[in-house]
């Protein structure tokens, strides 16, 4: 067969690159051209198929006929090919995004003897090139390479999952010219080693005297590291010679790429891979490491998790598996249950876990393997204690690869003992931190909190992230965060840790407090939500040591779990609260019992708010406190309007106002200007319910008390629209839904986008429609419950687009709406 083919030769001549198939050679004006096996062909794949675009299939099931390859191989081939042509003047290949490629030029196809077209030969030809290229056992695209160049690699035994970005950003940083050293940093499980292994099998073929991989984590020396690499290298020890100086004379004309694996542990001796860089101008090192090597001509890329869903509930089983992480799991699991397949019943807990575990390789791919035994629900229920159920990785593995502990130990072990008493102390902290709570909670004699830190963020045991406002915070992942609980628990030191911890959140909620009825509620409001895990944290030892603080947390944190929609939450916490403190510290037992009933009030529970905004009317009355009279009021005249007893709802209304006027409180007297407006427009009468609201929000605006002025704007642009003065809606609306944005109040926005849906109700029911199913969606996911006015309100737009819509495209829209994020939502309301 390979006879006949022989004597079949071809050429193709396009631009000015000559293509021989015979010998497999690329010429540019005559120079050869480095190309792979696997790149050559599919260039003969292109070039044979000359202006018809090829699907990505064809492409992969032509060239990799019989072997089972990721896209990431065709993509990155593509890559390089595109680059090769354009580095050499020209560029053939068009890009259909998702569909496939297009070879497109003048191509000349010759027999070197007769000059006689050979298309069906040429085809005959690339099926033999592929046959007799690889053989049938599914071996990767640089199975050749492996065999062919000089090399200590093997092939993996398990396909790289993703990491398509990392690997062309690595390969294009390693590319250029400048950059001697890539390091590849993270933490512990990321997968460092895995993708620099990945990168060395397919760069292999672009250094002549091939690729070696050095093994460093049993090193504890530096002088062991030139040994170490000379003994990868096959470069023996000669007498009167130091064993360096053997390196460099060995390296000195080599094109090779030489990775460094866990460099970490012996970081002191990164000078010397300088020192050899300077005597092997074409040698090139990847390192994996926690830490910079911090030498010149060193270019770092720190490895991320990989991506993860963000809401499988809303996430098709399809799209799911398009996730790295999850798609991670399913191959990691199918290994050991190969009938395991992803389904509608267990893809919601696949996705929680993939998410519990922050997209960590190592630890996916240690909780995939639980899959023998457990089912994905079992596994999720086991994840509270993370260490011990990520174990039992490949025993080929080194220790730290074999368990997550393992990985976190070895990182840990290697730290100052500076550095690992801020890591313990930084266990404590939930969500994450802010440089500010670390300088308070974990100073010390011996540490300096800012360099330690800096050092562990060096380290990838702690990652930095940006807020919107460009602040820096900084968290542990969780896996690692419970590693140092564990070792501040050894040391004796969480109980004083913890007791610092609440200390520190207590005082940042009731700095808080005043400040959530002000003009800077929305940057207090955004301060609470990225501290709410560690005010949790504080909350619940306050409730086992010291009720007082209990109390006083709960009293500061009402309104933020109100306004950011953790009804829930927030009301269990208050029952709890003041379920422990009913005989101590009356005026701050008030404010809570305020606060407790709002919170059931928003949730629906009328009864519950009730009772509580009765005691404490009660308690304010006992103790001659007028502000706590006057918010009970106001709370027992909004729940009597739920209520329907608009009598009852008046008094109480009319009441507040006189306590309020009396006491000369500007704030409380806007508040029930509003409500009192509310009263109004229940029973009928907007121009007085107009008055009310406009009179309330001057008053609030003066005060700068953003969230009510949102409120006011919000009834404003509801009374107009009754009175359909649609234009003025609108603006009310708008103005209100920007200032609810900044709060993140989600309830009001609710409300808001029922709003737009009565604008658009005629014109544009579709439209309304989808606003009404996000607004559903919206009071859904905080638990929210309908004022009798505003379910009122919403019925009335829903009879309206009811009646311009089928039954069915109704019920669609709706749909449609419902699945629609925040932003979208906003926007599409904004449009009406």
């Amino acid at each position: 067969m390979a006879e006949t083919i022989e004597k079949q030769a071809v050429i193709y001549r396009f631009g000015r690159f000559e293509m021989n198939v015979k010998e497999g050679i690329l010429r540019s004006n005559g120079e050869i051209v480095s190309l792979t096996p696997k790149i050559f062909e599919m260039l003969l794949l292109l070039v044979r198929n000359n202006g018809r675009m090829l699907s990505k299939d064809e492409i992969m099931q032509t060239v990799w006929a019989d072997s089972f390859v990721e896209e990431t191989n065709l993509t990155s081939n593509v890559s390089r090919l595109r680059k090769i042509l354009q580095e050499n003047g020209e560029q053939f290949i068009e890009t259909f995004p998702k569909r496939g490629y297009l070879f497109r030029a003048e191509v000349e196809e010759i027999e070197p003897e007769t000059e006689i077209v050979m298309t069906r030969r040429v085809r005959k030809f690339v099926r033999q090139i592929v046959e007799e290229t690889e053989d049938a056992d599914s071996q990767p695209a640089y199975a050749a390479a492996l065999r062919s160049q000089p090399n200590n690699l093997t092939i993996p035994a398990t396909p790289l999952i993703g990491r398509a970005r990392e690997i062309e950003e690595i390969e294009n940083l390693l590319r250029q010219p400048k950059n001697r050293i890539v390091t590849l940093t993270g933490v512990g499980g990321t997968g460092k080693t895995r993708l620099a292994q990945e990168i060395a099998c397919r760069q292999l073929s672009e250094f002549s005297d091939g690729a070696f991989f050095v093994t460093l984590d049993a090193l504890r020396s530096p002088e062991l590291v030139a040994p170490a690499i000379a003994e990868t290298l096959g470069v023996k020890e000669m007498s009167g010679k130091p064993i360096i100086e053997m390196l460099k004379d060995f390296l000195r004309e080599k094109q090779m790429l030489l990775i460094a694996d866990n460099f970490e542990q012996i970081v002191s001796s990164a000078p010397f891979l300088t020192e050899i860089l300077s005597c092997a101008p074409q040698l090139k090192i990847l390192v994996t490491s926690r830490v910079l090597l911090g030498v010149p001509a060193e270019r770092e890329f720190r490895v991320p998790p990989l991506d993860l869903p963000e809401n499988a509930a809303q996430t098709s089983l399809e799209n799911l598996t398009e996730f790295e992480s999850v798609k991670l799991f399913l191959e990691r699991a199918k290994s050991v249950k190969p009938n395991f397949s992803l389904t509608g019943e267990n893809a919601a807990s696949v996705a929680e876990i993939c998410r519990r575990l922050e997209g960590l390789p190592l630890a996916i791919e240690l909780a995939a393997a639980r899959i023998k035994i457990l089912s994905p629900e079992q596994i999720l229920n086991r994840l509270e204690n993370r260490l011990k159920l990520l174990t039992g990785g490949a025993k080929s593995l080194p220790a730290r690869q074999q368990t997550m502990r393992g990985a976190i130990e070895w990182s840990y072990d290697l730290l100052p003992e500076a550095e690992k008493i801020l890591f313990r102390c930084l266990a404590v902290f939930a969500g994450g931190f802010t440089i500010e709570a670390v300088e308070s909670i974990c100073s010390s004699d011996e540490i300096d909190a800012l360099n330690c830190l800096t050092s562990l963020i060096e380290n990838s045991l702690v990652v930095q992230t940006e807020t919107a406002d460009g602040e820096s915070r900084f968290r542990l992942l969780e896996v690692v965060r419970e590693y140092g609980l564990e070792t501040l628990a050894d040391g004796g030191e969480i109980e004083e840790m913890r007791r610092r911890h609440a200390e520190f959140f207590l005082n940042l909620a009731t700095t808080a407090q005043p400040n959530l009825s002000g003009a800077e509620q929305p940057k207090w409001f955004s301060i609470l939500e990225s501290e709410h895990d560690n005010l949790r944290a504080a909350l619940i030892l306050s409730l086992e040591t010291d009720v007082e603080k209990a109390l006083r947390i709960g009293r500061a944190l009402w309104q933020f779990w109100l306004v950011r929609g953790h009804l829930s939450e927030g009301s269990a916490n208050m029952r709890e609260v003041l379920s422990r403190t009913t005989d101590l510290l009356i005026p701050l037992r008030g404010e809570a019992l305020v606060g407790a009933g709002f919170l059931e009030r928003m949730r629906g529970n009328l009864e519950k708010a009730s009772e509580f905004c009765t005691e404490a009317r009660a308690l304010g009355e006992k103790i001659g406190d007028a502000d706590i009279v006057a918010t009970a009021l106001n709370g027992l005249g909004i729940v009597a309007g739920a209520q329907n007893d608009e009598a009852a709802a008046r008094v109480f209304l009319e009441e507040g106002l006189r306590v309020s006027q009396a006491s000369k409180n500007q704030r409380f007297i806007g508040l029930f200007l509003n409500n009192l407006g509310e009263h109004a427009r229940r029973r009928g009468d907007y121009a007085e319910a107009r008055r009310l609201y406009e009179g309330g929000l001057a008053i609030q605006r003066e005060r700068g008390n953003t969230r009510i002025v949102a409120i006011a704007l919000g009834n404003l642009g509801r009374v107009s629209f009754l009175q359909n003065d649609l234009d003025a809606a609108r603006e009310f609306y708008a103005e209100s839904l920007e200032i609810n944005r900044s709060l993140g109040d989600l309830h009001s926005i609710a409300l808001l986008l029922d709003g737009f849906a009565g604008l658009a109700a005629d014109a544009q029911p579709a439209r309304a429609a989808e606003l009404l199913g996000a607004a559903n969606a919206l009071r859904q996911t905080v638990g929210s419950h309908f004022d009798k006015a505003d379910a009122e309100f919403y019925e009335r737009i829903y009879q309206k687009i009811e009646a311009n819509l089928e039954k069915e495209d109704l019920a669609k829209h709706l749909r449609d709406g419902g699945t629609m994020k925040l932003p979208q939502a906003v926007s599409l309301a904004l449009t009406v």
